[in-house]
């Protein structure tokens, strides 16, 4: 004789509870954080394409101004380059900033980078203050710029 076979409910619920419990077992793991020159290469990475940005910007800058000039126009680039800078180049700082602060951190280094971060968005709103001043309020600070180098990324302090 055969012996009883359990209802199916009983059978399907003893075939998904291995996988549920394999399940939970993985939602309370995290995904390991990268490594220090990992992150230091992908933040140089986001440095470098903001840094090329600003370039192509200045460089328009300049030859807009040097063709208003040409030609006696008046454009407000040439009578206020203060505002160029809070429309133009302050924002490309803000997105480099964010995108910066998005990128998952090295196990362990997220409050460091935090306030490294909070360092860079102190320089960034004295630019947007003082737009007279140029850029080198951002990429000229010598204690951003050592921060920023301690960590091993070289490209983001000089942006």
């Amino acid at each position: 004789m055969r012996p009883a076979r359990p209802p199916l409910a009983l059978r399907l619920v003893a075939l998904a509870l291995p996988v549920a419990l394999l399940g939970l077992a993985g939602c309370g793991a995290s995904a390991a954080g990268p490594t220090q020159e990992q992150y230091a290469a992908m933040a140089d990475g986001v440095c470098q394409g903001t840094g090329e940005k600003l370039t192509q910007l200045e460089e328009q800058f300049q030859i807009d101004t040097w063709e208003a000039a040409e030609e006696g126009e008046s454009n407000i680039v040439l009578e206020r380059p203060e505002r160029w800078m809070r429309v133009k180049i302050v924002p490309q700082y803000e997105n480099m900033s964010g995108t910066l602060k998005s990128i998952q951190p090295p196990d362990g280094d997220g409050a460091y980078l935090a306030d490294l971060y909070s360092d860079l968005d102190a320089r960034i709103e004295t630019l947007h203050r003082r737009p007279s001043d140029g850029r080198d309020v951002v990429r000229k600070d010598k204690l951003l710029q050592d921060r920023f180098r301690s960590y091993g990324m070289e490209v983001c302090g000089t942006v």
